[in-house]
């Protein structure tokens, strides 16, 4: 009986030995999918922030030029009658602000929508600045000036909205970046 006990209890500790070790096969498996999910979500997740900074880089590039467009629109003379042609640097500056309307689209694609409406707020405040000067320019029309030296209200209104939207959408893409956690600034 005794070589029956022992036996039996062998074969109670293969069975055993061979359910722990499938155990923590299973639980090994597991645990390499839930890292390998994580690993691909992590991976997603950095290539989603870089499709972002991307859109908002390109978006900042093109304001860029609409800034440079518009120290060219500063320094028009105002025609001087109503047949002359409208000055070259106003076309420009609209076909800057058209692509950077454009630029936007692709910033209102990546999301957030916070970053679509800055990026919104400030094509609508570099429209409102252009069509300030091509007022300015019609008022002041045969005057020897350049537009920048003449007082105009809504000009500095339109040009200060300009200069907040910018500082708005800086500090949103910083913000969805992540751009202002502690030890990234």
């Amino acid at each position: 009986m005794a070589e029956q006990a022992v036996a039996l209890i062998s074969a109670a500790g293969v069975l055993a030995g061979v359910a722990l070790t499938g155990t923590f096969t299973l639980l090994k498996g597991r645990q390499e999918r839930v890292d390998r999910q994580l690993d691909r979500d992590e991976q997603r997740l950095v290539m989603h922030r870089e499709a972002r900074r991307d859109a908002y880089a390109q978006f900042l590039t093109t304001y860029h030029e609409v800034d440079r467009r518009f120290a060219e629109v500063k320094k028009i003379l105002p025609a001087s009658n109503p047949d002359e042609p409208v000055a070259s640097q106003l076309p420009a500056a609209e076909d800057a602000i058209i692509a950077l309307k454009e630029a936007g689209s692709t910033v209102s694609l990546e999301g957030p929508p916070e970053l679509s409406e800055a990026a919104s707020r400030l094509c609508l405040a570099c429209f409102a600045l252009l069509l300030a000067y091509v007022s300015l320019g019609a008022a002041h029309r045969g005057d020897s000036r350049r537009l920048f030296a003449y007082d105009s209200p809504d000009r500095d209104e339109a040009e200060a909205e300009v200069d907040q939207a910018y500082a708005a959408f800086q500090g949103a893409a910083r913000r969805v970046l992540g751009g202002d956690e502690p030890g990234l600034g």
